[in-house]
């Protein structure tokens, strides 16, 4: 259960409490991610998140920030989507009311430095040239790209080198003085904590902070004619592809019968993909499938990483497993793939962060918070035609598009999309 209130200036406050906890986890979402950019701002929002933690109004500087949380056996970071930013602090529950103070601070009053500013737009640009020693993370990210080409929802997060080398300080200013207002927040607080206390406190810390409209998002654009396959060559020592075929929005009813036939083709040790490839026919060490789900599209990403010499056979059988289970699943498979979703839900609310971000990430993106037992009872719902229908539409491969990296060219794989 969870209760909400609403400040004054449109600022949301959700808090689950468990009394049964000794933690608390803090966390404030901002509607700001890469969907909120153009071209030439790419990368502006996860940049404005990494100026956030160099400094606020009442801890001026990186050191006091982190020193205010880790004193207290405390950790904190962040992270930057496509459609939400978020802060968090999980701390010992008597330092809950302290880290409202500290995250709100630094996302209504951030110091901005412009020393400080040159040093972070060093550390992004290492952080991006991580992503040419991770070929995986890479494919992902050339999948989202022809998937969603020439558009912010298929761009990199982060940006590119070319982009965070220009952005200016004025520009991240400006972006945050837009996308940060409290319309635009959602403070969520899960732990041994007292939704009264809390609203209290973000009453105290954020309440003054006036209205604004924030800027909007860029919708999704059909794909169109598109190429439907991208080569990245590089030489590594194994092949990295992922398949992308268009999923579902976040809203869309369809999304549990979506997320039970992912878990049913590639989601853990069990699945057809890892026992079929993997256990059978040894032709891969990792293959999984995920799903993703925006405000109005989503994906669902086959990955699998093979000798290069195996590539066209991985990327065949791969479309064939997708295929065969459109062809009739089990009641008892079925079954395996709702206990399975269901628990995984269940476990992940032992904890206090995962609560938080339950509660925040929903409100924000939907606007209303499915509880967990809503959430069981809809995996429950779903029937064997159900799954086979989403899945007829979402597996399609006339729809599906290959991204890979590795030492390969685009003949390894003619004709496979046909």
């Amino acid at each position: 259960m969870y209760q909400r209130t609403v400040l004054e200036n449109g600022l949301r406050v959700v808090t689950a409490e468990l009394p049964h906890t000794r933690s608390a986890t803090v966390s404030i979402y901002v509607g700001a991610g890469s969907r909120y950019e153009r071209d030439e701002e790419a990368g502006l929002s996860h940049f404005l998140e990494h100026m956030l933690f160099k400094g606020a109004s009442r801890r001026p500087t990186a050191r006091e920030i982190s020193e205010a949380i880790e004193s207290v056996g405390g950790v904190h970071n962040a992270a930057t989507d496509r459609e939400a930013t978020l802060y968090y602090a999980k701390v010992p529950h008597t330092a809950a009311m302290t880290v409202i103070d500290i995250l709100a601070d630094m996302v209504t009053a951030p110091v901005m430095d412009p020393a400080e500013l040159e040093k972070e737009r060093a550390v992004i640009l290492e952080e991006l040239a991580g992503i040419e020693d991770s070929p995986a993370e890479m494919s992902a990210i050339l999948a989202d790209e022809t998937l969603w080409p020439g558009q912010p929802l298929g761009r990199e997060i982060g940006g590119t080198p070319q982009s965070v080398q220009a952005l200016p300080l004025e520009a991240v200013v400006q972006y945050f003085r837009k996308q940060y207002v409290p319309g635009n927040m959602v403070l969520a607080v899960a732990g041994n904590i007292r939704h009264a206390e809390v609203a209290a406190a973000a009453e105290r810390w954020l309440g003054a902070v006036p209205p604004a409209e924030p800027g909007s998002w860029f919708p999704a654009v059909p794909r169109g004619e598109t190429p439907r396959l991208r080569v990245r060559e590089k030489q590594t020592e194994q092949a990295h592809l992922c398949f992308g075929f268009p999923g579902v929005p976040l809203d869309s009813e369809e999304r549990f019968a979506v997320s039970l036939l992912n878990m049913l083709l590639g989601e853990g040790m069990s699945s057809r993909l890892f026992l079929e490839l993997r256990e059978e026919r040894a032709l891969v060490y990792d293959i999984h499938s995920y799903t993703s789900e925006y405000r109005d599209a989503g994906s669902l990403t086959i990955y699998a990483g093979c000798d290069p010499e195996n590539a066209r056979v991985t990327a065949e059988a791969t479309l064939e497993e997708a295929q065969k289970l459109l062809a009739g699943i089990s009641p008892e498979e079925l079954q395996k793939a709702k206990e399975m979703a269901k628990g995984r839900i269940q476990l992940r609310m032992e904890d206090t962060r995962a609560v938080a971000g339950w509660l925040g990430s929903q409100e924000l993106l939907r606007g209303r918070i499915l509880t967990v037992d809503e959430a069981v009872a809809r995996f429950d719902a779903v029937t064997a035609d159900e799954l086979l229908e989403a899945g007829r539409r979402v597996l399609d491969p006339a729809q599906a598009v290959l991204a890979a990296v590795g030492p390969l060219d685009e003949g390894t794989f003619a004709g496979i999309l046909d």
